[in-house]
């Protein structure tokens, strides 16, 4: 969780606000799953690579 939440906090600018992200941004792709639900469900690896794809230039 801390790890997603400094790469979020480098786009967002705080940690509060990659917080707030982290805990109700639905995320494309995951139906609709927030990326704490995912990391809850033992899934980080799935939202680390879907930060790779938005950094990349990707589409979520």
């Amino acid at each position: 969780m801390l790890g997603i939440l400094k790469r979020v906090k480098t786009q967002t600018g705080s940690l509060w606000l990659a917080y707030v992200w982290f805990r109700s941004e639905p995320m494309q792709g995951f139906g609709g799953m927030t990326p704490s639900q995912l990391v809850r469900e033992g899934k980080a690896s799935h939202v680390h690579a879907y930060l790779d794809r938005i950094a990349a230039g990707g589409y979520a």
